[in-house]
Formats: C-alpha cells, sequence, structure tokens
C-alpha cells in the first residue's frame, strides 16, 4: 500500500511536491495550493526493470525505462529516463488500484482518468 512519505516540498510559486511509495509503486505528484495536480509521475516495478508513466500539464504523457545509472559500485550516476515502448496497463492498473487505497480519492482519482486517456489516445493512433 502506497504511504506518503514526509519529503513534501514546495517551490517559490505554492506548488508542493509529494511523494508516495510501496515496494512496487513510487509516485510523485505536484500539486497546486488548491490541490489541484499539475504533473504525476507513476514509477513502477520499482525493484525490478523500473518504469515511469507520467504526465504534465504542458508536456503531456510520456512512459520511460529508469536507468539508474548503477553499473559500478564504485560510482553514482544521476537516474535517467529512456524511451520504453508502451506503457502496460494490466500490469500497472490492478496493483495501482490495490496499492493506492491509502491515499486521497481525488489523487487516485486523476492518475486513472489521465491513464484511461492515454490509452483513448494510443488506440486511436493505431
Amino acid at each position: 500500500m502506497l504511504r506518503e512519505l514526509r519529503l513534501t516540498q514546495c517551490d517559490p510559486s505554492g506548488t508542493r511536491k509529494r511523494w508516495f511509495q510501496d515496494d512496487y509503486f513510487d509516485l510523485f505528484t505536484w500539486q497546486e495550493q488548491n490541490g489541484e495536480v499539475t504533473s504525476f509521475q507513476l514509477c513502477y516495478d520499482r525493484l525490478g526493470v523500473e518504469r515511469v508513466f507520467s504526465w504534465d500539464r504542458d508536456r503531456g504523457f510520456g512512459h520511460h525505462r529508469i536507468d539508474d545509472g548503477e553499473a559500478s559500485p564504485h560510482k553514482n550516476m544521476t537516474p535517467v529516463f529512456i524511451m520504453d515502448g508502451p506503457f502496460s496497463p494490466t500490469e500497472v492498473i490492478p496493483k495501482f488500484i490495490k496499492a493506492c487505497e491509502p491515499i486521497s480519492k481525488t489523487i487516485k482519482t486523476f492518475i486513472m482518468q489521465k491513464i484511461f486517456e492515454y490509452l483513448n489516445q494510443q488506440n486511436e493512433l493505431e
């Protein structure tokens, strides 16, 4: 189950970054003072081949694999996003629904709406 980590940050404009985590997901949200979500990153399979499904109101959708840059135990590198094919809703949606029970219904509903919006866009492109 996702739980919020107390690493909440605010930028000068008042946008608040929040971080939720469990064994499978990392969820980062950026929200305005009124609670409106302006961006999110849903990182999944975080202990395996970690990928991220993201949305930003200015840039739209993205799906990437996360390269943690840790090829050597002697050097820490910054993780980077790498293009990684299509998003797998059958893998993510059931786990997300179960994991997000403790978080805000508003956030859960918003992210699910964005997932379905993305899938509809992908279907229109095919």
